[in-house]
């Protein structure tokens, strides 16, 4: 019996197979897509690879370029629903952000969520790329966007395309590295959030970082005081009761 994984990635290549065969419906594209599940193991791994592998599997070159670009132009759908200026106050709203950023990567990247006094999004910056096994975290470009962007409270983040959620220790180092950098600027630094597919880890939340570092850098910051709390819905209003008598 086939897994979940297996049936979603042959519905995956069953779609590619009809996507190309009304993109050319004067050739056969059931042998060119018949050597793609061959030679890649799911849909995600198709589209990881370079347009010239895909080439050398029988694509055009222009169908090779537009698969390659699923990935992104996914993120960028997914990243549409939210808007430009997205509030992002909470550890659940920004975790769903940033995994619609994250999503489909296979190398690790750095964000930087920089919010106003309200939690609103002011500006997702990209900081730097790495590889599969890491990237790397430098604070001083971290350090000039701020200046640049000029926020009131900032949120970083990165991806482990791997697919674990603990952090490394190097992971540890670097927020701690910020913690004391942001001290001296005065901008809390809200959380370190870790991305893995749809899943997200929050390195205050697991106290990968001693609470008393968070809150020490600005206790009567709003949005460093709520960050962990989850919104509520609010009540129903009550129906005014009207006396029978006073009709």
């Amino acid at each position: 019996m086939k897994s979940a994984a297996r049936r979603k990635s042959d519905r995956a290549f069953d779609a590619l197979d009809g996507l190309l065969g009304h993109m050319h419906p004067k050739q056969d594209m059931h042998a060119v897509v018949g050597r793609l599940r061959e030679n890649y193991a799911s849909a995600d791994a198709l589209f990881a690879v370079s347009p010239h592998m895909l080439e050398q599997a029988g694509l055009h070159p222009h169908d090779a370029l537009l698969l390659s670009k699923l990935p992104e132009l996914n993120r960028h759908i997914a990243l549409e629903r939210f808007g430009a200026h997205p509030r992002l106050h909470r550890l659940p709203l920004a975790s769903d952000y940033l995994a619609a950023n994250f999503h489909g990567l296979k190398v690790e990247r750095f964000y930087l969520l920089c919010l106003d006094a309200r939690g609103r999004l002011m500006e997702c910056v990209f900081l730097q790329e790495g590889t599969l096994d890491g990237a790397l975290f430098n604070l001083k470009h971290v350090l000039s966007e701020l200046m640049r962007v000029g926020p009131a409270a900032v949120v970083i983040s990165h991806n482990h395309p791997g697919g674990t959620l603990r952090p490394s220790q190097e992971d540890i180092d670097c927020t701690l590295s910020l913690l004391r950098a942001l001290g001296v600027v005065g901008i809390p630094l809200l959380d370190h959030v870790i991305i893995a597919g749809s899943s997200a880890v929050s390195m205050r939340e697991n106290g990968y970082v001693p609470t008393a570092l968070w809150l020490d850098q600005a206790p009567e910051h709003r949005l460093l005081r709520e960050w962990l709390l989850e919104d509520k819905p609010a009540p129903p209003k009550r129906q005014k009761q009207i006396d029978p008598a006073k009709k």
